[in-house]
């Protein structure tokens, strides 16, 4: 999702780099189409030194024709959120100094970090905040790039590195990347996917999440084992909760009474023949990819664009025949039956949608029934336990 979020941000025309892997005979025009360069990398077992130079002959016309290049510094991706950024590889720095050395120094080329930060990239309609870093012109490198080239990439990749941990929440430590993540889902104020307060603006959010990692950042290892028996009693809550087969948000919702169950009766009323249209048009493609995508691709982080992607192209082909057979059927003049149908064949990704949440409104009520017929006293009590401990121990 990351490309589709910043390029739909971007009024200039926006180039990717991709992994070389997905690359091969038949997705290559398909690919070169929409603006996707191969990068290749010392993993994918290749002579990336020449595979990369017949790119970057590409990439140098790109930056010639003031065009932008998306490029994943981190050269890898986690499966699961854990709000750290990895080393920042120099492929960017290069890129832009070989294209400034094609166009003999005459245009202007910039290096720009980008910090994107889903709430769980791994959850349809996760929230995300996508923040921009200052920008670096390498023109002002000449000097310094003619004399040593290797230093002068190094150099420049370690100030875009630096500039990029302001952009996102960034937790040096992985153990504690995963205490920072249960902070948030306590104390409901950051980045957490499903805890949070709606009356805190996202940006706020995001801005809490922040903080706190550079509060873990900047903590002693002796102040850090000192958190141990909250790390501890933290667990014994989050293994209570999974024992009851129930989430924190589940429970902090039935506490406060918040499943605002007759809006969602109401929601729920307006959505269903819209829903039912979607039931018509899109299941069969929702399902069928649903399960090839997650029986073929390994890695969950990769389903979700995936998914939406050829489920897009699935409804659009499969809905064909209804610009075909509808006009016949309407009562109409010709042109108004044409009319309609097209309108309505464009209206199936709203029906689609409207199908999509139906099924989670429906999810959300079978939950509320079983959460209903639960004693959460216990739990409660554990929860309260743990979060004044974690107000003691952790600023909010």
């Amino acid at each position: 999702m990351d490309p589709l979020l910043i390029a739909s941000q971007h009024r200039p025309i926006v180039y990717f780099m991709v992994r070389s892997d997905v690359f091969n005979k038949f997705t290559n025009p398909l690919l070169w189409m929409v603006h996707m360069l191969p990068i290749y990398r010392q993993r994918d077992g290749v002579d990336t030194k020449a595979k990369n130079a017949k790119v970057f002959e590409k990439t140098n016309e790109v930056l010639k024709r003031n065009r932008n290049i998306l490029i994943f510094g981190e050269g890898f991706t986690d499966d699961r959120i854990q709000r750290r950024l990895h080393p920042i590889k120099k492929g960017a720095a290069r890129i832009g100094f070989s294209a400034l050395d094609y166009c003999e120094w005459k245009e202007d080329v910039y290096l720009q970090g980008l910090g994107v930060n889903y709430t769980d990239f791994n959850l349809r309609g996760s929230d995300v905040v996508i923040a921009v870093g200052n920008k670096i012109k390498l023109n002002d490198y000449r000097e310094a790039y003619k004399e040593n080239p290797a230093k002068t990439i190094a150099e420049v990749t370690r100030l875009l590195e630096i500039n990029m941990r302001e952009l996102i929440t960034d937790v040096h430590d992985t153990e504690w990347a995963d205490v920072h993540e249960d902070v948030m889902m306590l104390t409901r104020k950051g980045m957490h996917p499903q805890c949070f307060d709606d009356t805190i603006s996202l940006v706020d959010r995001w801005k809490y999440s922040m903080a706190l990692g550079e509060w873990f950042n900047r903590q002693s290892d002796e102040s850090l084992r000192a958190l141990s028996p909250l790390v501890n009693q933290i667990q014994t809550y989050k293994t209570s909760l999974k024992e009851l087969g129930i989430s924190e948000n589940e429970r902090f919702l039935t506490e406060h009474n918040q499943w605002g169950i007759a809006k969602k009766m109401v929601l729920l009323f307006f959505l269903l023949p819209f829903a039912l249209l979607g039931l018509l048009h899109a299941s069969l493609p929702y399902i069928v990819v649903k399960r090839w995508v997650e029986k073929k691709f390994k890695r969950p982080v990769f389903w979700g664009s995936t998914k939406k992607v050829i489920a897009f192209f699935a409804c659009v082909i499969i809905n064909i025949p209804v610009l075909i057979f509808l006009p016949k059927w309407l009562p109409f003049t010709v042109t108004l039956n044409v009319i309609i149908s097209v309108l309505y064949y464009l209206a199936i990704g709203l029906f689609a949608q409207a199908f999509l949440a139906s099924l989670k409104i429906l999810k959300e009520l079978k939950r509320w029934r079983f959460l209903g017929k639960l004693d959460l006293r216990e739990i409660n009590n554990m929860h309260r336990s743990v979060t004044e401990r974690l107000h003691q121990q952790i600023p909010s």
